[in-house]
């Protein structure tokens, strides 16, 4: 199930609020194993039925060949007692600003990849990772924490 906040209110003073104009987009996915809110999460690939392969959800991992089709950060799960476990439904952010698990060097402007620690983002080195940018950090991490942009290829 697709959701989008791509409403936006341009005048000044919106009563809105300050997430008005985000334009994130989620989608809900199954987890394939227990996730933590701000994993950087991929498509299950090592599911055996095709339909599953894209409805199940594994954290991001370069080191595991299945776990390499990045779709998001998590944002929450939509279960009744908040369960991030395998089989919750779970929320994840497939493009907009939320906050990620990140490797300890990101800064403001950081381009960042899947890596292999698993549901963690790592900075983009030219001609040492070959993996598409996943986000783009909006601040420098906190305790391995950053507001980040994901860049939507889903």
């Amino acid at each position: 199930m697709a959701s989008s906040t791509q409403l936006q209110c341009l005048n000044d003073g919106s009563s809105f609020g300050s997430t008005t104009s985000n334009r994130r987009q989620t989608e809900i996915f199954l987890a394939s194993e227990t996730l933590v809110v701000g994993d950087a999460v991929s498509v299950d690939l090592s599911k055996t039925d095709d339909g599953d392969k894209g409805l199940y959800i594994v954290k991001a991992d370069t080191g595991t060949a299945t776990d390499r089709a990045f779709v998001g950060i998590v944002l929450q799960s939509v279960e009744p007692d908040g369960a991030l476990t395998a089989g919750s439904r779970i929320e994840v952010v497939t493009r907009g600003l939320v906050t990620a698990n990140v490797h300890a060097t990101t800064v403001a402007g950081s381009q960042l990849v899947i890596s292999a620690v698993a549901g963690q983002l790592l900075l983009k080195v030219a001609g040492t990772n070959l993996y598409p940018v996943a986000a783009m950090a909006a601040e420098a991490d906190t305790a391995n924490l950053a507001k980040v942009y994901v860049i939507s290829n889903f």
